[in-house]
């Protein structure tokens, strides 16, 4: 057997470190973080991190408002974010040996397959992430985007949800791309020797939107469920009891009661409904945005009981209403409000696309929406370990060699531990075709 010296091993990390960094298309998609002492053992990797507060702005003529009532309160929401998911691949220590230069590590097919085979895996994670975290859905569920508008309009729904235009980035499949045409303004192809190695990224704008087409979108396949109905009135909330998460991706959700879902009905996490008469509101323009019903989005997986019902099915938003609760709630409630009224007992609940049916949706979000955390993994008490730090995200892939004394086995493994968690669902719009 071949010995495997020091510089050899970095050689190889090095190599595939490039590699897998340069195929993580997704990259550039979402916001990254790296975490050390904040993230332990004791707290089960999990970290909070505050939202900052929103405020009502009041308007009077001749005279400045009267505070003897005393000043709006001050509400931080809050999101948890954790790393526990980890991500590995793996080669024969025949294909690691017989590298010796940078040439032959360039070359070989196992260090590159394993790197691009990684990379796929975590954009498909990522993108799975980002594209169903919103509640926000414009266009048909089933059709592909083949018009300006279809974007626009995804555009225009950020907009209204106060998105500003800082960092946007839409995520689109190839055959979106060959229906849009030259609505897509593509960017220079990048030289004969990247083309060889790297997968593309982004790489166009629409709308002056840079654009990654890609067919690692999720499909999200519907439950068995009907329409129902919101089962009991005043289901509603102050902002102050839903702004801190009680656990990842959960923060301004709550849950409802519903009913008339049918027979052991199913309900999958990402999907999306609207209640009748429930309007989205617009904070800054303090009014409704009738008649644009506000799409709630379903958090978790559910089966409802014999009689269709789910006592307490979770969704984002929170139904916040304006004007709502008792002494320093009704400013902060009117500040943060996300729709125009409480539903009434028995309002009809509407899904967005069919029972069971089976759609891709895609997206266009703002990159802070969605924080991928990573911390270092632990080196290995037997064998032999070494980590080697990513340049374009603070992420580190960490290589382990070792060998089975009785077998005569060989084995390397390469692994990254990483989470993709939801910073604000509001920043991201799902889109499909008109």
């Amino acid at each position: 057997m071949a010995t495997v010296t020091v510089d050899q091993a970095k050689l190889v990390l090095n190599t595939f470190a490039a590699i897998f960094q340069n195929n993580l298309v997704a990259a550039d998609v979402v916001s990254w973080r790296k975490y050390d002492g904040e993230m332990n053992d004791r707290n089960k990797l999990t970290v909070v991190e505050q939202i900052d507060p929103r405020y009502a702005v009041t308007q009077t003529t001749d005279a400045v408002n009267d505070l003897s009532a005393g000043v709006q309160d001050t509400v931080f929401g809050s999101e948890q974010f954790t790393v526990n998911t980890l991500f590995g691949s793996s080669m024969g220590w025949a294909d690691f040996v017989k590298v010796r230069d940078i040439g032959a590590a360039r070359e070989s097919e196992a260090i590159k397959m394993a790197a691009v085979n990684l990379a796929e895996k975590i954009d498909a994670y990522i993108l799975g992430k980002a594209v169903l975290a919103s509640n926000n859905w414009t266009g048909t569920p089933a059709n592909n985007v083949s018009t300006w508008s279809d974007v626009a309009t995804g555009y225009t729904r950020l907009k209204e949800e106060g998105v500003d235009d800082r960092d946007l980035r839409a995520v689109l499949t190839y055959a979106d791309r060959q229906a849009l045409g030259g609505s897509v303004l593509a960017y220079a192809a990048p030289d004969a020797l990247v083309t060889g190695v790297y997968r593309q990224g982004l790489s166009g704008e629409i709308d002056g939107i840079p654009t990654l087409f890609t067919q690692q979108l999720p499909t999200l396949t519907n439950g068995t469920r009907t329409n129902g109905a919101v089962n009991g009135a005043n289901q509603n909330s102050n902002y102050k009891a839903v702004a801190i998460s009680g656990a990842p991706g959960q923060y301004l959700t709550q849950t409802i009661s519903v009913d008339g879902l049918g027979n052991a009905g199913t309900i999958k996490d990402g999907e999306v409904f609207t209640i009748a008469n429930v309007y989205a509101y617009d904070n800054r323009l303090g009014a409704s945005l009738a008649p644009r019903l506000q799409q709630f989005r379903v958090v978790g997986d559910y089966t409802a009981t014999a009689g269709g019902a789910v006592a307490a099915l979770r969704i984002f938003p929170a139904l916040v209403v304006p004007g709502t609760g008792t002494g320093g709630d009704v400013a902060v409630n009117t500040a943060n409000a996300t729709v125009s009224a409480i539903p009434a007992d028995d309002a009809v609940i509407t899904w967005i696309n069919a029972a069971s049916a089976s759609t891709k949706p895609r997206v266009i979000l703002q990159k802070d929406a969605i924080q991928v955390n990573t911390v270092d993994l632990i080196m290995p008490a037997t064998g032999i370990g070494s980590r080697k730090a990513l340049t374009k995200v603070p992420l580190s892939v960490r290589m382990w060699q070792n060998s089975n004394f009785a077998t005569g086995e060989h084995q390397v493994r390469f692994d990254v531990a990483l989470t993709a968690n939801v910073r604000e669902r509001r920043r991201i719009v799902r889109i499909n075709g008109s």
